[in-house]
């Protein structure tokens, strides 16, 4: 009778919620050469292409990066750009997002793979390049192997780009501490890419083990948080600066206190024009699964909570990822669960005046064809449509596979 209702109900929601249902875009783990487990999101090119990385699966079941290119009628078709080796040359297991030059370049990174010392025996990561060619053909470089070392070691962040094309990220291990490091990726012709560490977290009150890649502000400041460390060791957001013709300062803004305050943020922040920052917990709130927080600058900073995510309690989703904002100056992300049926859910904050914040479930994902535990943020288009992935789900099951879907508010 329970499982009666449970399908009853679950029928119920998804013919309501039809009408602004994702619309599938690719479906994974059914040809594992494809890929499978989509922990990143998409990113788009100029013609409308969507690439990501699954990190499993492909030719030697190391990961793959993948392109999603419209086709007419509106089918998209998935090109597997590259299957990692898994060797020390090549890198193995890309965790996160890449990022496009808008030219003929993606950059991406991987958790294992390449070299390392006894803190990453399977390999500590690689900073990679994939270099369009002749033909539309993709060539893999790895540009960066850490060691696990001073310079940091395993990468679950994708890449910031800047304006003179240098590359920035983070890495959860290495540095002197062991607890992460800030890097800098610097090209040259004559001796290449180049990595200086802006940053080595301590855990003395700085912050440790940073899962996210920082943001720039308009003022070429970088944002980012810790997941640990910190006054109470639940997490940080900092901010580095660079000094003139000297070493970039860190500024650790906010420490986490737990409970309702929120704690152990992992996904990137987002920044609006006047440098207000915003940005995500995992835990804490009121039901402990997460918040939604806003720090604004005013002469220092104030922290001020969007919103407590409650979870099945009130089916508004658990686990928050990443923010983006649209046209409007909504905010719009992703839970890794929660909603009516528990594999996650997307998510609208609308500013309502005077620092208020109200929360709109969008869609809650029902672990079928629709896929289940979207494990990354969302990409927006010039109309507004929304591009994201999910973890497992669609026509392979729950165990395997994962989506590609776009959304249209």
């Amino acid at each position: 009778m329970k499982r009666a209702l449970v399908w009853l109900c679950a029928l119920f929601a998804t013919a309501a919620s039809a009408a602004n249902a994702p619309i599938v875009l690719s479906s994974f783990g059914v040809n594992l050469n494809g890929g499978s487990d989509l922990y990143a999101g998409l990113v788009l090119d100029a013609a409308g292409n969507l690439y990501g990385t699954a990190e499993s699966g492909g030719a030697h079941g190391s990961g793959v990066v993948f392109r999603l290119s419209p086709q007419a009628g509106g089918a998209w078709s998935e090109t597997v750009l590259y299957s990692f080796l898994g060797g020390v040359e090549d890198g193995k297991t890309p965790h996160a997002s890449l990022i496009w030059d808008g030219q003929s370049h993606l950059y991406g990174t991987t958790i294992s793979g390449g070299i390392g010392l006894q803190s990453c025996s399977g390999g500590c990561g690689v900073v990679f390049q994939l270099t369009q060619t002749t033909g539309g053909h993709f060539t893999e470089t790895a540009i960066y192997r850490f060691t696990g070392g001073a310079d940091g070691g395993v990468p679950f962040a994708g890449l910031t780009l800047d304006g003179a094309g240098n590359l920035y990220g983070t890495t959860t291990g290495g540095g002197t501490a062991g607890l992460g490091v800030v890097f800098k990726l610097s090209y040259s012709p004559a001796d290449g890419w180049t990595e200086s560490v802006l940053h080595s977290f301590t855990g003395n009150g700085d912050g440790a083990s940073p899962f996210s890649a920082p943001v720039f502000d308009a003022h070429g400041n970088l944002f980012g948080v810790t997941y640990s460390g910190g006054t109470y060791n639940l997490g940080t957001v900092y901010r580095l600066s660079p000094q003139a013709g000297g070493p970039w300062t860190e500024h650790v803004l906010y420490s986490f206190r737990g409970g309702l305050d929120g704690s152990n943020p992992s996904a990137s922040l987002v920044t609006d024009q006047a440098g207000n920052v915003y940005g995500t917990t995992v835990l804490g709130g009121e039901a402990n699964v997460g918040t939604a927080f806003e720090l604004v600058r005013n002469g220092g900073w104030t922290k001020t909570l969007m919103h407590s995510f409650l979870g099945l309690e009130a089916q508004d989703g658990a686990n928050p990822n990443g923010m983006i904002f649209d046209a409007r100056g909504n905010l719009w992300g992703t839970t890794v669960a929660g909603g009516l049926f528990n594999p996650g859910t997307i998510f609208e904050l609308s500013p309502q005046g005077g620092g208020v914040w109200k929360e709109t479930v969008a869609y809650s994902f029902t672990g079928g064809t629709d896929g289940a535990y979207p494990s990354a943020g969302l990409t927006m288009d010039s109309f507004g449509n929304l591009y994201g992935t999910t973890l497992w789900g669609g026509p392979a099951g729950t165990t395997v596979g994962g989506v590609a879907f776009e959304f249209v508010p």
